[in-house]
Formats: C-alpha cells, structure tokens, sequence
C-alpha cells in the first residue's frame, strides 16, 4: 500500500493526538492511583533536640504551629498539629494525639501549608476534604494529616516526611526526621529505607 500526501495529513495528526492521550492518562493513573503510603512506624534519624511548642498552644483538636527544625543544610519548616486520633509517627500522650511534619513538598520542594478551612480548601486546591489538610499552593497538591502525611490528590507520590516529637514537661520537643527526608534527601543516601 502506498501512502500519499493526502493520507499524511490524516496519519501524523492522529498519531500525535493518539500520542498526546496515551500519555496524558498515563499520567491521570499515576498521580491518582500510584501514590505511597507512609510506613507504620518512620525510621528515624536523630537531629539536634529543639522545642518546639508547649502543650497550651495545641489545646484544640485541629491546633497547630509552624516551627523550624536545624538541618546541617539549613533550617527545615515545619509544622507541629493536635489530631482527633492516634498516627504512626505521632506522639499520644494523656488522650491527646500530636504529629510534626516537614513543609517541604515531596513533588518538587515548595511550603506547603496547613489548610485549616476545608471549604476554602477545596477552591483553593480543588480537593475536597471533610477536615483540615497540607496543601501545595504550587500544583496543587493535597496531603492528608489523618493518614499520616499521605499524599492525596494531586502530582505528588510520596507522604511529607515526619518530625518525631518528644514531651518534656508542658514542652513538646523536635528530636529527628524520618528518613528519607523527600525531596531533600534520596533513597541512595539510605540504603534499604524505603517510604
């Protein structure tokens, strides 16, 4: 069979389309099926202890704080948050339920932040939750306190890493970082740890 100008017109812009939508639900499948579950209890690494917020400030189910915790690179944002439940990670003490997490997107290192209005939450990142969330402002990505730090919705795979949190009187202290701390830090560095 012998192809013509007029068959090339038809062929090359169909195999581009058909092109363009293979990969784009591809991509579909991957950022909304294929995401990592955070492990039941983080491997730790130990950092410098710091303090990171008394218990008076988290005394509400849904409270938290921004914090920096030192890094031999720099200072890592973070944020520390009151749950209505226990998460591997977390830090239960007396029926209180407290968990810290990096700031840092998993997807390509932008703050996220912590949405405290699910409503505002799902017009401003377009992911619709029935309490508070992480969301990243720069694709839109959505993280879910309650699983851990589990990336949701959006293009990030991997769940915010944890900050393990220690209690010393009303105090709550930063004592480490889960490992690997994504994007910062990448499975090479750490051998067999995986997230």
């Amino acid at each position: 069979m012998k192809l013509g100008r007029r068959d090339l017109i038809w062929i090359v812009p169909s195999g581009i389309a058909a092109t363009f939508f293979g990969w784009f639900g591809w991509r579909t499948v991957k950022i909304q099926f294929l995401k990592s579950n955070p492990s039941g209890e983080p491997t730790w690494k130990e950092g410098p202890r710091q303090p990171v917020a008394p218990l008076s400030e988290l005394d509400e189910v849904w409270s938290f704080r921004y914090f920096e915790y030192p890094l031999a690179a720099g200072k890592l944002p973070c944020t520390v948050l009151r749950l209505p439940g226990p998460v591997p990670g977390g830090l239960s003490v007396q029926g209180r339920h407290y968990a810290a997490w990096s700031r840092i997107c998993t997807h390509q290192g932008c703050t996220v932040d912590y949405v405290k209005n699910a409503e505002a939450g799902a017009i401003l990142y377009n992911y619709r939750s029935d309490h508070p969330f992480f969301g990243c402002k720069c694709h839109f990505g959505a993280f879910d306190p309650v699983q851990a730090g589990k990336a949701v919705f959006g293009p990030p795979r991997y769940p915010l890493p944890r900050i393990r949190l220690e209690l010393e009187g009303e105090m709550l202290y930063a004592s480490g970082h889960e490992v690997p701390l994504r994007p910062l830090e990448s499975l090479r560095t750490f051998g067999d740890a995986r997230v």
